[in-house]
């Protein structure tokens, strides 16, 4: 079979909001999920055994710790499949920076063995699969606005429609989730929870996209006080040029910031270049485009 080849697209938290603890250690979330136009491309290709996966970042994995080779030996046990799969990574999505990009990846892998292996799984099916791989994997069945609640994990799409303009600004990882975590509770009981959630006014319409906020963030930055300096040139450029709202994603170290108007995001991009923060424009998609450009016709890209 020759390969195929599937996007992989990033999200970004609008907001996210902290509820409480989970039997298990967990956290519980409540959090605006929305996919982004930037997307690592992901290659399929049946081979006569085993799994292999290689990717041109050199921060992936290519053994059996990478989620995406998780992904398919869990499709081969689904499936009862003795053949093996090839999985070629071409990564876009910076590693470890909030942006969901390797539990994009599996979802991905979910998504197009059960399309090339003509498998028709039931959707509460594929769920189930994603939901043992990763917290932010059932959202990547989905995608589009979502709300998402438990570890992030219980998925609500929402009827929403995004106009805004999208500047990211991508982290180079080296945030540890657990850490940011960790240092949320730590300040948790110095910081009175909220009484009314942003979140649920946001849904209700009852407020825009400015009133959403981070909980991570701070905790994000105690761990990484280099993410300081970087959301405080992201707020910064932000008032300066209008944006709409400007926000960490996930536990970091990614940034984004909206507006209503493409010249104000090429005004901020070029400020933040001035600043020595890379940034890279960026749309959202919907729910539909979403799965409309899930597969990418032949010929397949070109490698870079």
């Amino acid at each position: 079979m020759k390969p195929r080849a599937f996007r992989s697209f990033a999200k970004i938290n609008l907001g996210l909001e902290v509820q409480g603890q989970l039997p298990g250690g967990y956290h519980e979330l409540k959090t605006i999920f929305a996919t982004v136009s930037l997307h690592d491309i992901v290659e399929i290709e049946e081979t006569t055994r085993g799994i292999s996966v290689r990717s041109d970042h050199p921060g992936v994995p290519e053994d059996e710790t990478n989620i995406a080779w998780r992904a398919a030996a869990l499709m081969q046990k689904i499936a009862g499949r003795r053949r093996g799969v090839r999985i070629t990574l071409h990564k876009h999505i910076a590693p470890g920076g909030g942006l969901g990009g390797g539990s994009s990846n599996a979802a991905t892998v979910l998504r197009a063995l059960d399309r090339i292996w003509e498998l028709d799984l039931p959707k509460p099916r594929l769920v189930e699969a994603a939901k043992s791989l990763g917290a932010d994997v059932p959202y990547f069945l989905v995608g589009g606005p979502a709300l998402g609640l438990g570890r992030g994990d219980l998925i609500q799409p929402l009827g929403l429609r995004l106009a805004d303009r999208v500047l990211l600004v991508q982290g180079k990882g080296g945030v540890s989730t657990a850490a940011v975590f960790r240092q949320f509770a730590e300040r948790a009981g110095k910081n009175p929870r909220r009484r009314r959630s942003p979140i649920d006014m946001f849904v209700q319409g009852l407020g825009g996209v400015s009133s959403l906020r981070n909980d991570l963030e701070p905790a994000a930055i105690g761990v990484s006080p280099d993410l300081g300096r970087v959301a405080r040139e992201v707020r910064r450029v932000g008032r300066a040029t209008g944006a709409t709202t400007a926000a960490m994603s996930g536990s970091g170290s990614s940034f984004f910031l909206l507006f209503e108007g493409a010249a104000q995001r090429v005004a901020a991009g070029r400020l933040l270049e001035k600043a020595g923060v890379e940034t890279l424009p960026c749309a959202f998609l919907s729910r539909r485009a979403f799965r409309e450009r899930f597969e990418i016709p032949r010929p397949l890209p070109k490698r870079r």
